[in-house]
């Protein structure tokens, strides 16, 4: 992943031009390979002087148009909207960059009421740490203190570390009040009326600011994250429902962004005269006729032998592959695509059922499952399984928990798992406890290296305060990140609940112990959804 470092002032007029410079001449001694990101423009990029010099100063004025997320006047007018731009633009810009200095308030720039809070909404988002240059031009040093806690808080608030201060306009006076134990955040001095020479402590400061990184992980970063990774490794990925617009749309997204290579089915002068209509850019999509001759005695051929203990003849299976949910999934099958995604058209069992009879399970897997990546405010959670299996039984239940954890780390997050109950440990009995307490049993057995907790009740799962109280020799209590629900009637109730009342972003569901990865579409879905579910599926094809 690309390294990176949001310097921003904390107020106008802080002397960020001399700094900026600094910074990136000793970034480059360690990232020869550095780029250089506006977060927020004025307006124009083309009359911004200060950004354009610092794209000189790494060599990279070729960059000018793509180099920035945003502007001002966007951002006030749909916060949400500009600030979704800003991650995307940053993403595609950052993944062909060891390091990235990204660019926020600088002298000149108008300073604006919500500023330091937007410094740290977006510095969360683009999943980076915040390097801040105050001034101590006319404060007291004790002022200078005071006034760096305050904006650290603001920011801070935001879910974005502080990990370096770049302090202009100091005196030899201010240096001494620092903690000589180096236990706050790092402080790079800029004396008045002194030369510029960076120490040992500068440098190491200035590369530690660029290596901080965040373990905070909002929607966007996580979002974010998954196109990087996909796009690391592109995989081919086969949409069938190529007759809707919004699949036309998503892989137009897909192809410029470079996250997948795109498998379309159907009629190419169909396909193409569409694209061309809407003002799409398909010309580097795949497109595969289901009329085929060749394709369709291949697939019957080796469908028949599939089924063959079903009865199923070869022109049978010729009909079947009339459904272009089949047919895409006996190119996954063959080895002519790495992965599906389908359901914007079809229904959820006309996007499985033939999964579950191509691909089918994994060795070591009995069961397919599902779980939904739950996209918090500040990390994810991985809830399993809201969307397949009905009432499973405790081997299914243990079977659920260990693939969770698996797609948990797929997807960067640390599985710690909670067999959810209506009772903790030992406090409540029945049927319905005990089998959770069989699944945990069974689940330590199927993954002893896996921290599980169970049967457990979601508030000690998740509070560390009611955990202390409930499980206080627990791993897992209070440090839950993936949740097996117990059936399918809490656990679509619970993501459901959790989405609408905690404005958490759910996406899946990611279905999970086949042998080859296909996914499923809310018939609902936006354009957004579907790039997301097909950068998952691309993720999920790499391992």
């Amino acid at each position: 992943m690309t390294k990176s470092v949001y310097l921003t002032a904390a107020e106008g007029n802080s002397g960020t031009r001399a700094v900026a410079r600094v910074v990136i001449d000793q970034l480059l001694n360690d990232y020869p390979n550095l780029g250089v990101f506006r977060a927020f423009t004025n307006g124009p990029i083309n009359s911004d002087d200060e950004f354009k010099d610092l794209l000189a100063q790494v060599g990279r004025e070729e960059d000018l148009d793509v180099a920035w997320g945003t502007t001002r006047q966007a951002y006030f007018v749909d916060e949400e909207a500009a600030m979704t731009d800003l991650v995307k633009r940053y993403t595609d810009y950052a993944h062909g960059f060891d390091a990235v200095l990204i660019l926020g308030l600088l002298d000149g720039d108008p300073v604006n009421p919500d500023m330091l809070a937007r410094t740290g909404r977006a510095a969360a988002n683009l999943g980076t740490s915040v390097f801040l240059i105050m001034s101590g031009a006319t404060r007291s040093p004790k002022e200078v203190v005071d006034t760096s806690h305050l904006v650290a808080q603001v920011i801070q608030k935001e879910n974005a570390p502080i990990s370096a201060i770049a302090m202009t306009h100091a005196d030899r006076e201010l240096e001494q009040t620092q903690d000589p134990k180096g236990e706050h955040t790092p402080i790079i001095y800029f004396f008045d009326g002194e030369e510029v020479v960076l120490e040992d402590h500068d440098r190491e400061v200035i590369k530690g600011a660029m290596e901080h990184g965040s373990d905070v992980i909002t929607p966007l970063s996580f979002q974010s994250s998954l196109i990087s990774r996909a796009r690391a490794d592109r995989k081919r990925i086969v949409l069938p429902e190529a007759s809707d617009e919004r699949i036309l749309r998503a892989a137009d997204e897909l192809i410029a962004r470079e996250v997948a290579d795109i498998i379309l089915v159907g009629d190419e002068a169909d396909i193409r005269g569409r694209a061309e209509a809407l003002g799409l850019d398909l010309s580097k999509a795949e497109i595969v006729s289901a009329q085929d001759p060749q394709r369709i005695d291949k697939y019957a051929t080796e469908f028949a032998l599939l089924r063959e203990k079903k009865g199923v003849t070869y022109e049978q299976a010729v009909e079947t592959l009339k459904d272009l949910s089949y047919f895409a999934t006996m190119m996954v099958h063959m080895g002519d695509a790495d992965g599906m995604v389908s359901g914007a058209v079809n229904t959820t069992a006309n996007t499985i059922v033939p999964s579950f009879q191509i691909i089918k399970t994994k060795p070591g897997t009995k069961l397919v499952s599902s779980c939904f990546l739950m996209l918090m405010e500040d990390r994810v959670y991985v809830y399993g399984d809201c969307a397949v299996t009905t009432n499973p039984n405790p081997e299914q239940l243990a079977s659920i928990a260990v693939s969770s954890a698996e797609t948990a780390v797929q997807f960067g997050v640390e599985p710690r798992v909670a067999m959810l109950s209506y009772s903790t440990g030992t406090s409540g009995a029945g049927p319905d406890v005990d089998a959770v307490v069989e699944a945990t049993a069974l689940a330590k057995e199927m993954a002893p290296e896996l921290p599980i907790e169970g049967p457990i009740q979601y508030d000690a799962a998740v509070e560390p305060n009611v955990a202390a109280k409930k499980l206080p020799d627990s791993e897992v209590a209070g440090r839950a990140t993936v949740f097996i629900f117990p059936e399918l009637n809490s656990g679509n109730i619970g993501y459901k609940a959790v989405q609408r009342s905690a404005g958490a972003v759910a996406v899946g569901p990611v279905l999970q112990g086949l042998n080859k990865p296909v996914n499923d579409l809310s018939r609902g879905a936006l354009v957004e959804d579907i790039v997301n579910t097909v950068a998952i599926t691309a993720i999920q094809a790499q391992a």
